[in-house]
């Protein structure tokens, strides 16, 4: 039999209308002979014959098998015989975003769709799993660089340069608002530069590790996310805090070695190092933990990666720093 479940929804999610209804879906009692009488005549009614799907007779899906596969057995051989009854599929509620992320962690041309009960409703072809695949590394392009509006007309020539300019100031001047905030602080410490210059030269190390180091943890977790939805949230956290201690370390000791053989100042080396580490280390935890958050409150956790995250990124790192250079070098100097 060709595929003829019923879809029984009212409301009508995103990966639906992604869907085909046009695949090879049969009983497992049937054989491989079956279907090669079904191919020859009607092969050209489906839109994806690469995989086999196994279903009983309500529908629900008890396995896969490749059509390679299938082709290659011998005609009498029954599908329950040579199908995988451990099937990758998604949900029917579930983003379009989440089957590019199914195909691609477990190689798969297609992806099978089914409802509540395990009743498969439709496979997402090759062809739409790339389309879709395609669109979202468009849209998270621009969300990174904090720009939130139609795809379409971003990338239109024809797309009036005022409204463009609208898609762009929000976020950058949110970016804005937050460098002077960030001069405010430096500010406030003007005085205290004033004695120990060298501190302002290594502002800019500073902040640029402490940024690397959280675009790369919440890369990392909105992967993951994506990927194992139920991964063990304690284990992750405790696994990223501990990379960025290690990370921190080993560019303590650089910072460090930098400051004192280059400037020779042993106390400035102090200051440097333990800077960047508790910077790097506070920073792994603050991206983790915004991502986490946002897709806990149903917020895209990719948006969370754009300018607002780095400004309140730099901002934490600049008080940090100034704030362990303050206590630290009157503890050294009142020795």
């Amino acid at each position: 039999m060709s595929s003829n479940t019923k879809e029984n929804n009212s409301h009508e999610y995103l990966v639906d209308t992604k869907i085909t209804k046009k695949f090879l879906a049969f009983l497992p009692s049937q054989t491989v002979e079956k279907i090669e009488e079904i191919l020859d005549v009607r092969a050209k009614e489906f839109e994806t014959i690469g995989y086999v799907y196994v279903v009983d007779e309500n529908g629900v899906l008890l396995g896969v098998s490749s059509l390679k596969h299938v082709l290659q057995a011998k005609p009498t051989t029954r599908l329950e015989e040579i199908m995988n009854k451990d099937v990758i599929s998604i949900k029917q509620h579930s983003d379009q975003e989440r089957a590019v992320y199914v195909a691609l962690k477990h190689g798969l041309k297609a992806i099978p769709v089914v409802d509540n009960e395990k009743r498969l409703i439709g496979v997402i072809p090759h062809n739409t799993i790339l389309s879709i695949f395609h669109h979202e590394v468009r849209e998270d392009v621009l969300r990174s660089g904090g720009i939130h509006h139609k795809i379409k007309e971003i990338e239109s020539l024809k797309t009036p340069a005022t409204r463009l300019v609208r898609a762009r100031l929000p976020s950058l001047f949110i970016g804005l608002l937050g460098g002077l905030i960030a001069a405010a602080i430096i500010s406030n410490f003007e005085s205290f530069l004033n004695e120990y210059i060298i501190l302002a030269s290594f502002i800019p190390v500073i902040v640029y590790l402490s940024d690397a180091i959280g675009t790369q943890s919440q890369t990392l977790v909105i992967r993951m996310l994506a990927l194992e939805p139920n991964f063990s949230l304690r284990r992750y956290m405790f696994r990223e805090i501990r990379i960025g201690s290690f990370l921190g370390f080993i560019f303590a000791i650089s910072l460090f070695a930098a400051a004192f053989f280059g400037w020779g100042k042993f106390n400035l080396g102090i200051v440097i190092g333990l800077s960047i580490f508790l910077s790097m280390v506070s920073q792994a935890f603050f991206s983790t933990s915004v991502s986490i958050l946002f897709e806990k409150f149903g917020i895209d956790p990719a948006t969370s990666s754009g300018p607002i995250a780095t400004i309140i990124s730099d901002i934490m790192t600049i008080a940090m720093y100034f704030g362990i250079a303050v206590s630290l070098l009157y503890f050294l100097t009142n020795q």
